[in-house]
């Protein structure tokens, strides 16, 4: 990189975030949102696809087990429709086949801090911090 070629920020901009508890979707969003990402909020699969209808996501961070098609069905189907995007699963339930089944995205397991919810979006948009 040359002095005249801008910096990139390796973080992405706007990352989806699909989680059905209310009050874990807003710390989230509250965390992502100081770090300076957008957030694209959404409870469920089906209001997930339709956010990313109207803005299209850099990220996804997916609860896998979602009220309606689950993390595992919806991080299928944006594969389809985003092909790339970056996926990191969070989840409460912390077996090792959870892993391997979820396996090669990354997972974060509940609960969480704050600096750990960072770190795992800016792994998935390939940061080096």
């Amino acid at each position: 990189m040359t002095a005249s070629e801008p910096a990139t920020d390796p973080r992405p901009k706007r990352v989806l975030l699909v989680e059905d508890d209310e009050a874990l979707r807003e710390s989230m969003a509250l965390t992502l949102a100081k770090a300076g990402i957008e957030v694209v909020p959404a409870a469920t699969g089906a209001a997930a696809l339709a956010a990313c209808d109207e803005r299209v996501p850099d990220a996804a961070v997916i609860d896998v087990f979602l009220p309606d098609a689950g993390g595992l069905g919806l991080a299928r189907r944006l594969r389809e429709v985003l092909a790339g995007i970056p996926i990191l699963f969070v989840t409460g339930l912390a077996i090792a086949s959870m892993r391997e089944a979820l396996a090669p995205a990354p997972v974060l397991f509940k609960p969480f801090t704050t600096k750990q919810l960072l770190a795992g979006v800016r792994r998935i948009s390939g940061a080096r911090r």
